[in-house]
């Protein structure tokens, strides 16, 4: 199906991102390394879940995200493709859904971010983590910080990203070392190929697969990138293989810092470096990794803000949300309007997550219904490789593979772990927080 195409934000926008940018705004959006200690905890075998995840999930997202930015350039990303290949309500749920999930997902970045910052004391502030008063000093501190630098303009706000990407590239190296350091002087632990296997594993490969999600969130700014045609794929290509290795990597050298036993789901892997550097006397490194992961994590949150409040400005061009959305600053370029209510609504979300919840708990009720409501538009997204014209046999498979693993996720997010101390609490929390801002958003399309 060829749709007409839809406004464009091109004319009001500023053209800020060139290769280097995608790139860096790919593997900040990718390689979020607080999504290692949950799945370590099986062993070596996590290395093959994340090979796998890798393979089913993020290989199929990159051929659709290729293909669909050719066929439909422009701004909006998925909300866009799937407008044009379904229709505006479907696009406008797969939208909105991508939309919302970062309403959770910003707060599970800035959580886990307080979380690492805890760390940079070493293990007397260590404790931090679980005080809610710290956590949440934090998480408002530097959502204010990144809504103020993007409304500046994506040419100011993108260097939050790009130090974020950074960071990203030095966090890993630096657990790396710490890793290196614990088998040099033989203080490295050993874990077994596969421990605790079961149904939670399940859970864990769901986590894995959002995790691998974010090659497609620079097309959400396409309007804004220099060159789409010549800098997309390279900067997939990069992103992608930088990705796994991290991934792969950094949880070798988690099973080798720290216990399985003993892994904790936020500080995991601030644990697992000190951990390893108090056993091979090299404790300084313990502050360098909490910055920088810090830092990564920070540009992680502000890239997901950046460029998923482009799909309620570009909802706002189109009418399928209130047209103040789509207002861009007469002064820097920004979709300021977007960004004011998309902070609002993060806030909220991250001050709701506390309530009633220990902070690992919360965590993981943000981080699953983040998975569910993110896999959703990707269900659309890979429906659409798999019935579009003039692509091959091979993209099509890509397309149900990607299809069958997400609908796997999907269903796996719903299954509680060890952290939940209420399963009914969970589930109706969980179902609560899908269920309810799906159909909110379905409300407000049919009320338009």
């Amino acid at each position: 199906m060829t749709a007409e195409a839809g406004p464009s934000a091109a004319g009001s926008v500023p053209r800020s991102l060139g290769r280097l940018d995608l790139v860096l705004l790919k593997i900040v959006a990718i390689v979020n390394i607080n999504n290692v200690p949950p799945a370590a905890v099986y062993g070596r075998a996590s290395l093959l879940l994340w090979t796998l995840a890798f393979a089913a999930f993020f290989i199929p997202e990159a051929i659709a995200v290729l293909v669909l930015a050719k066929r439909h350039p422009g701004e909006g990303g998925v909300y866009l493709w799937i407008r044009e290949e379904f229709g505006e309500s479907h696009g406008f749920l797969a939208g909105w859904c991508y939309w919302v999930n970062n309403l959770f997902y910003i707060p599970v970045l800035l959580v886990y971010m307080a979380g690492i910052f805890a760390f940079v004391g070493g293990e007397r502030s260590a404790d931090l983590v679980n005080a809610k008063w710290f956590v949440a000093g934090i998480a408002f501190g530097w959502l204010a910080l990144i809504t103020g630098l993007n409304i500046r303009g994506l040419g100011v706000g993108k260097w939050i990203q790009n130090l974020g990407g950074i960071g990203a590239g030095l966090s890993v190296l630096l657990v790396l070392v710490a890793g290196l350091l614990a088998w040099q002087r033989g203080v490295a632990q050993h874990p077994p190929l596969v421990t605790g296997a079961g149904w939670e594993m399940i859970t864990s490969f769901a986590v894995m697969c959002n995790a691998l999600v974010g090659v497609e969130l620079a097309s959400t700014m396409g309007d804004e990138i220099r060159d789409p045609a010549r800098d997309l794929k390279p900067a997939v290509i990069i992103a992608g293989v930088m990705a796994l290795g991290s991934y792969l990597l950094v949880t070798a050298a988690v099973l080798a810092l720290v216990p399985i036993a003993q892994l904790g789901v936020i500080q995991g892997i601030m644990q697992a470096v000190s951990a390893g550097a108090l056993a091979a006397h090299a404790e300084w490194i313990v502050a360098p990794v909490a910055v920088v992961l810090g830092l990564a994590i920070g540009g992680a949150a502000s890239a997901w803000f950046a460029g998923s409040a482009r799909v309620p400005f570009v909802a706002g061009l189109t009418s399928a949300l209130p047209a103040g959305l789509g207002r861009v600053h007469p002064k820097w370029g920004s979709p300021h309007v977007a960004l004011i209510v998309c902070a609002v609504l993060a806030a909220l979300f991250t001050l709701m997550s506390f309530v009633g919840s220990s902070v690992a708990e919360a965590y993981q009720v943000l981080l699953k219904a983040a998975v569910v409501i993110q896999l959703a538009p990707f269900c659309y997204l890979f429906l659409a490789l798999m019935r579009l014209g003039g692509v091959g046999a091979g993209a099509r498979a890509a397309g149900m593979v990607g299809l069958v693993t997400t609908a796997v996720g999907i269903v796996a997010a719903f299954l509680p772990t060890a952290d939940v101390t209420s399963v009914a609490t969970f589930e109706l929390k969980m179902v609560v927080g899908v269920v309810g801002p799906i159909a909110i958003g379905w409300w407000l399309y049919r009320k338009r």
